[in-house]
């Protein structure tokens, strides 16, 4: 469809549509790129073409109408580079015209004058320490501690996508500013475009399109482009698009923030935790609205579902002169669930406790451990779930046997094309917590309307959630009012004051609206007989739902529902190749009350696929058994797809760390990583057994020296004569 009829369209405030926004166009219509700078510290003092042909024209900050920069939770962002370059790629103006071609062609010799500057010393963006029990510099030196274990886990896994990057198509008519954007956020977009152009809020039309990332850049990086676009429409008054590219897309979109974790952990002889030292540390670019989102969920994940007696934690996010770097913070806990469980694998291989042992021993559940953090993940069902994956798995079996081979990988012709495969097992689990309390995006509480009309139609009015959340929605609302599906319709209109704050990413959380959905249903039912239609119910998250957390102590529930879940990858590696094959695949999930076990299913399935995508650099790993089983139950549901990033990633990296009998340390993987570590691995196994046998030989010399010096000896040989 193109622009002019969704111009004719109702003159709403708010649009919802099933088009992609590259997909419009119009006859007048202008194209525009973004002119970034390339340098990452230095102060600008213009930009400017030798020759722009007639129709085309650059804007930079000087012609902004209205407020120079966007404010996203506190942190002010320049629409345009008004001043001081801060990152490599920073926008320091646009470039429109109407052949998108020769736009990339004159894009090459835009002329950037700028003076050239000291790097500026890294910014503490946001920090978080928790301590908990005695202290842990003492508790270290505990004579009951029968091992401490200390390594660095980094991780940095990048979404492998192929959607359709960001960006914006705008034109001003009328007085009337018309905007169709794949917008995650529409409030934050909203003001965001009054405050840069100075219209009016009311007199801004709005086109949600198609949407797919999730991450935290796509939240506001996305209104950011909307305004560099909306300043280009106005001042050409013609309708101007811009799509970034997909080196853009990658570079400043999906560019997910390293993070880097150290984890110092002691275990007494009963396998128990008793002291925990972590330290946390993210890059969060020049720019980061979320770090404190950031570093206080990845805080409360450092530990996983376990409780160390005495804990130390300590996470900082750092500036850098890099892009702003993204998360998607429905899965941001699975940086530091990876680095806790792969701690947990290490502990293993250097005690007698097995991977599972030390789960069932240090687990929240596990008797009078249940109150030892500050924090309460609320996990069920952790001992029936991890029971089910390792007998589905056999993991037991296969790790005790794999293990048992491991030690001998290095002593055989590995390079030969008839030697057996590496094989590894790992296992790992971890929760999924859904609507944090602790996010700054709640100001008011998420809320729903159910509607039943005169003429027996049921209107849920909400913002558009995903088909599968729909289909469920429709299923429940159908059997709690005794209706047919079809008479279940969305209904998506918003007066502008009304427009959620939040993004739709969280008030389309399942675990959230799901459950006021059925509140609202279970009242309507209750009324609908006595009362007079059209009948309305609203119901709104309870204000002790936010209470259960206590921001200031940092303390109490963090989420609103947590899923449990555990997984185990068996792995095996070519030894000529060194190229993965996965065996299997078993996932056993807690995710409460299952409305339908086959899209349930097929989430989880497709989580897997998308999280196999990126385990490896420029490559997908395959694996074609997979088996995903849910914990019956009649609890509240919970959010279901995001609990394999916080337990896929963990359970692969520790296969192939068993195969390769050395430790994975960081992930993404590369291409050639198995290859080295497999080097580093014999290296420091022929190492260790040189001074196996170095010590084994001085001994044998020093036993042979010792019988030597008593057979010389006169007087012991007479005492043996006489005896």
């Amino acid at each position: 469809m193109c622009a002019k009829r969704k111009e004719s369209e109702n003159k709403k405030q708010l649009i919802f549509s099933n088009e992609f926004y590259s997909d419009l166009e119009t006859d007048d219509m202008l194209y525009a790129v973004l002119i970034r700078s390339p340098v990452s510290a230095a102060t600008l003092i213009s930009i400017s073409h030798p020759n722009l042909p007639e129709g085309y024209r650059i804007f930079s900050a000087e012609d902004i109408i209205g407020k120079k920069t966007i404010t996203t939770l506190d942190e002010k962002t320049p629409v345009f580079c008004m001043n001081e370059i801060r990152y490599i790629g920073e926008p320091l103006g646009i470039l429109v015209g109407k052949d998108e071609k020769l736009l990339r062609e004159l894009l090459n010799d835009v002329e950037i004058r700028y003076e050239e500057r000291m790097s500026a010393p890294k910014r503490l963006l946001a920090e978080r320490i928790i301590q908990v029990g005695e202290d842990v510099d003492q508790a270290f030196q505990s004579p009951d501690i029968a091992d401490i274990t200390e390594e660095t886990w980094s991780a940095q896994i990048r979404p492998n996508s192929c959607t359709e990057p960001t960006g914006a198509f705008c034109f001003f008519r009328e007085g009337l500013l018309h905007v169709f954007t794949p917008s995650q956020w529409l409030s934050h977009l909203r003001k965001s475009l009054s405050d840069v152009t100075g219209i009016e809020i009311k007199k801004i039309i709005i086109t949600r399109t198609q949407f797919s990332e999730l991450d935290t850049n796509m939240l506001w990086i996305n209104s950011l482009i909307a305004t560099q676009v909306a300043i280009s429409a106005i001042k050409t008054g013609k309708p101007v698009k811009l799509v970034l590219s997909r080196a853009e897309q990658q570079q400043f979109i999906e560019n997910t923030a390293p993070v880097t974790i150290t984890h110092k952990t002691a275990i007494n002889k009963a396998g128990e935790i008793t002291a925990a030292d972590v330290s946390i540390t993210v890059d969060g670019g020049a720019y980061n609205p979320f770090a404190h989102e950031f570093i206080d969920r990845l805080c409360i994940a450092s530990c996983n579902i376990y409780c160390p007696k005495s804990v130390r934690i300590s996470g900082k996010v750092y500036s850098s002169e890099k892009p702003p770097y993204s998360v998607d913070l429905a899965t941001i806990d699975s940086h530091a669930i990876y680095a806790m469980e792969s701690q947990l694998q290490k502990i293993a291989e250097k005690t007698d406790f097995s991977p599972l042992e030390l789960r069932q021993i240090n687990n929240c559940t596990n008797g009078n451990r249940t109150h030892l953090m500050p924090f309460f993940l609320n996990c069920e069902n952790i001992e029936e779930t991890l029971q089910a994956v390792s007998h589905s798995s056999d993991f037991n079996r296969k790790y005790v046997s794999y293990h048992l081979n491991e030690k001998s990988h290095y002593l055989q012709n590995n390079n030969s094309p008839f030697a057996p495969p590496l094989r590894g097992a790992g296992l790992a689990c971890g929760f999924s917590g859904s609507g944090y309390n602790g996010t700054a995006f709640f100001r008011t509480n998420p809320s729903l309307e159910v509607t039943l009309t005169a003429d027996g139609k049921v209107q849920i009015h909400a913002l558009p959630p995903s088909p599968s959340v729909w289909s469920i929605w429709r299923t429940i609302a159908a059997n709690i009012l005794k209706t047919e599906k079809s008479k279940i319709i969305l209904n998506s209109n918003f007066e502008t004051e009304k427009e959620p704050e939040a993004p739709e990413t969280i008030h389309s959380n399942i675990s959230i609206m799901t459950l006021l959905l059925e509140s609202a249903c279970e009242s309507l039912r209750r009324k609908k007989d006595s009362s007079v239609l059209p009948l309305t119910i609203k119901k709104t998250l309870s204000n002790s739902r936010k209470t259960a957390w206590d921001r200031e102590h940092f303390s109490g529930f963090p989420f609103k529902a947590t899923a449990f879940g555990a997984c185990v990858v068996d792995v095996e590696l070519d030894p000529c190749t060194y190229r993965e094959n996965l065996r299997g695949i078993w996932v056993v999930v807690d995710a409460g009350k299952i409305f339908s076990a086959k899209a349930a299913e097929s989430s989880v399935k497709a989580a897997i696929q998308q999280t196999l995508r990126e385990l490896v650099e420029d490559d997908t790993v395959r694996c074609d058994n997979i088996r995903v089983q849910f914990i019956q139950s009649t609890s509240e549901p919970k959010q279901i797809g995001d609990i394999v990033y916080s337990l896929l990633p963990a359970a692969f990296a520790m296969a192939l760390s068993q195969a390769l009998a050395i430790t994975i340390t960081r992930l993404p993987i590369q291409n050639d990583t198995l290859y080295k570590l497999s080097q580093k691995a014999k290296h420091l196994f022929d190492k260790q057994r040189a001074l196996e046998q170095t010590e084994k030989s001085e001994k044998s010399e020093k036993e042979s020296a010792e019988k030597q010096e008593q057979t010389d000896d006169p007087a012991q040989n007479q005492q043996e004569a006489s005896e």
